[in-house]
């Protein structure tokens, strides 16, 4: 109670020290209003963001394409206003002091991504293109052409992303940045750190795409903002805002040789009055059948049934002040394995988790001037798990009642509270703030009480951060921070430092290069904790008493072009890399009592990972676009990894990539081509030996994979105010799919890799009024 009295009263000491200092530097603010429309169509534009550079005031348009910002500063200002998908476009203006200044603009179409603005690498809005922290987005327009059904699926074909699937029974899925497992890479939500180690091994498929408004991807260590975990990036779910009023339903089923994979999804949003209100709700259900590809009894995908629901409401009670709340509810139940008729102790082979998660967020925003502006707030996320990783081993009573030792059940309550600022001085940007989190994780299994588990981890954290733009016309931007954690499982504190670097050269070329830190502090749950031997063994680790955390560094270069080439919009971007992973987590066998192994985790040496990304992308007219990106890497332990007998990262391909074209055949038309290109890599496999216990384990090359999805989208003309689109496709086209599948009861669960889907045909109609 005292810790939280003394750091209430320094976030309140932080506000008002922040405020004397911004009301002395800059003289009181204006208004700025105005219009804007699409140079071609002369209709208004929604959603499109205006703000002052080098600032965090700003305003969204309305329904009207109107907007307003309200204490803008005195002086000559920037006034930048874009969209998604559109030419930004700059004024200068002088504003007099209490002014009301009304500035219009009309946008130009261009490449999809250009005009997105993004907060995730600095944790304040800047426009993409002058981001100086190198930062990937994903809008919500891309994930609708990839006809998402959740975030896992929102990932696909990005350049330095690669998700996979990594058990046949339960399909836990992972996404790879820059080859480093998914265990390295931190999940937010608007911001917030909220995906625990046991919500990130389900989580990428719990959350459906009617929650995701914007991805945010920020490559490299990022726990100088962002705390533990973030060693090789940051994924940055951005959840829609309400900004006009309207009511989408949608219907998809993916038909996988026959068997559904059904979605349907609802949301509605409204803004009242004046704008200073609004609401998003959305709901969605998924049922998936199991799916048995080689015909064995044994499903490659297991069965899911998903509902959620949720909403976002906004309140400015106040000019320049806003509160935001916002809450989802997720229930989601999965099984793989065999015999989906019987209860899962009855089955040879089943792995059954099912997953209640709620989560959401109270935020209050205030500027209480031109120059300053602060956040507080409290997020959480609460999950209760049941599961049961295990099988039938015979057909005696005994084994009926050992089978009954498999059932578990988990609590995961997490809650973070937190505080940041930011204050304009001249041409500094200074960032600062604190967080506070508790994660408690309660699992037991009936197996044997002596594995129960339930652990109370505790981290506060303390970050400052500046952003500071200079020269003749600010072509030199710098963000230098530094995060101070302190863990309690660690004895000192964890000092994560970065620095970055932005040049704009001019004529659309900007250069980039970083400095950036990471660390990942000893946990017990992650995704190894699941069924993992062959015959069913259950694993149990536990972290040795000395386990130290894992520390990672990373140094990124690269140039960017993004411009027009005679009035044809293109981009291209080239970046190297390197990280340096330390005191790495490994696993070391204990001791093993009947089914259920003992395993220690503790730190090995290290690992490195280097390679280099090319992206590129044309608009030669404006019905066609295209993008285009690679990864080659180098991925690899420093010590030799005796098991397998190899210092590469399994299951990580040296090259990757992917293409997107996409071509609006008139009005009502829109057809889209995705492909992926998956290189060799190194897979393991463990088989079983009749009449021994250790299975074989064998290092095999995987198979070159080139994964298309095609579709198309109609739009049909109905009744004025009703829109509906049908949506047609082939994911998988060419059936690029796992070969060598095990066969049977005794088969290696983890033994799976490339594309997560064989073909499947797509169907979909959403309608919208």
């Amino acid at each position: 109670m005292k810790n939280k009295l003394h750091t209430t009263l320094a976030a309140l000491l932080f506000v008002l020290a922040g405020s004397a200092i911004a009301d002395e530097s800059l003289p009181g603010g204006g208004v700025i209003k105005g219009k804007i429309i699409d140079s071609r169509s002369r209709e208004p534009l929604f959603g499109v963001n205006v703000f002052i550079e080098h600032t965090t005031a700003g305003a969204a348009t309305d329904m009207n394409g109107e907007y307003e910002i309200s204490n803008a500063p005195a002086g000559e200002i920037r006034l930048v206003s874009s969209m998604m998908g559109y030419k930004r476009v700059q004024r200068t203006v002088f504003m007099s002091l209490n002014e009301t200044l009304r500035v219009d603009f009309e946008l130009e179409s261009t490449i999809l991504e250009m005009g997105a603005v993004v907060v995730t690498g600095t944790s304040t809005p800047h426009l993409i293109a002058d981001m100086p922290v190198r930062t990937e987005v994903i809008p919500r327009r891309l994930i609708e052409r990839k006809q998402a059904s959740n975030l896992a699926e929102a990932l696909s074909f990005h350049t330095g992303i690669q998700v996979e699937n990594n058990c046949q029974n339960c399909n836990f899925t992972q996404v790879r940045i820059l080859g480093l497992d998914g265990k390295y890479s931190q999940i937010l939500i608007d911001g917030d750190p909220v995906v625990s180690s046991l919500a990130s091994v389900y989580g990428l498929e719990h959350f459906p795409e009617e929650m995701v408004d914007q991805i945010e991807i920020v490559k490299g260590g990022g726990s100088s903002l962002y705390g533990g975990g973030a060693i090789a990036g940051v994924i940055n779910m951005i959840t829609r805002r309400p900004v006009t009023n309207q009511v989408r339903i949608k219907y998809r089923n993916n038909l996988i040789e026959g068997k559904p994979d059904r979605h349907l999804g609802a949301v509605a949003e409204t803004v009242f009055g004046n704008g200073n209100s609004g609401a998003y709700i959305f709901g969605s259900f998924r049922d998936r059948a199991p799916y048995d590809h080689n015909n064995d009894g044994f499903s490659q995908l297991g069965e899911i049934r998903n509902e959620t629901m949720g909403f976002k409401w906004y309140y400015q009670p106040f000019k320049n002040t806003e509160l935001l709340t916002s809450f989802h509810r997720i229930h989601e139940e999965r099984r793989g394995g065999n015999k989906f008729d019987l209860p899962p102790h009855e089955a040879d082979i089943a792995e059954w988790i099912e997953h209640w998660r709620s989560g959401g967020t109270v935020r209050w925003s205030h500027h209480p001037s031109t120059a300053f502006d602060y956040r507080l707030y409290h997020s959480f996320s609460i999950i209760n798990r049941k599961s049961y990783f295990g099988g039938l081993g015979g057909d005696t009573d005994q084994d009926r009642l050992d089978a009954l030792a498999f059932y578990g059940k988990t609590d995961n309550p997490l809650h973070i509270t937190g505080f940041q600022s930011n204050l304009r001085l001249g041409n500094h940007l200074l960032t600062g703030g604190f967080q506070h989190s508790v994660d408690r994780l309660k699992d037991e299994t009936a197996a044997e009480t002596a594995y129960y588990l339930d652990e109370r981890i505790i981290n506060t954290g303390l970050f400052i951060q500046d952003n500071v733009h200079f020269g003749s016309d600010d072509q030199i931007e710098l963000v230098a921070g530094i995060r101070a954690d302190r863990h309690s499982e660690i004895n000192n504190w964890i000092l994560s430092p970065r620095i970055n670097g932005k040049f704009a050269l001019g004529k659309g070329i900007t250069m980039r290069a970083a400095y950036t830190t990471g660390f990942k502090p000893p946990q017990t749950y992650d995704e190894d904790l699941h069924i993992c031997g062959v015959e069913g063994d259950q694993r149990i680790i536990r972290n040795s008493p000395d386990l130290k955390e894992e520390r990672s560094y990373t140094v990124t270069g690269g140039v960017e072009y993004l411009g027009y080439l005679q009035e044809i919009p293109a981009m291209l971007s080239f970046t190297a890399f390197y990280t340096r992973l330390s005191d790495s987590f490994t696993e070391r066998f204990v001791s093993k009592q009947d089914v259920t192994e003992l395993w220690e985790r503790v730190n090995s040496g290290g690992a490195s990972v280097k390679g280099i990304e090319l992206d590129l992308g044309i608009r030669p007219f404006i019905a066609f676009e295209a993008r285009a990106g690679m990864t080659l890497q180098e991925s690899l332990f420093d010590d030799f990894q005796e098991d397998f007998e190899t210092c590469h990262f399994l299951k990580t391909p040296d090259l990757t990539g992917n293409i997107r074209l996409f071509y609006s055949a008139g009005e009502k038309i829109d057809l889209y081509l995705h492909g992926q290109y998956l290189g060799k890599a190194k897979i393991p496999h463990e088989i079983p030996v009749e009449g021994q216990e250790d299975p074989l384990l064998l290092l095999k090359e995987s198979d070159v994979f080139l994964q298309a999805d095609v579709g198309m989208t109609i739009q049909l003309p109905l009744n004025q105010g009703i829109n509906t689109k049908i949506h047609i496709g082939l994911k998988n086209l060419f059936n690029a799919y796992q070969k060598d599948l095990d066969f049977g009861r005794d088969r290696d669960p983890g033994y799976v890799y490339g594309p997560t889907l064989p073909r499947t045909v797509h169907l979909g109609i959403e309608t919208a009024f």
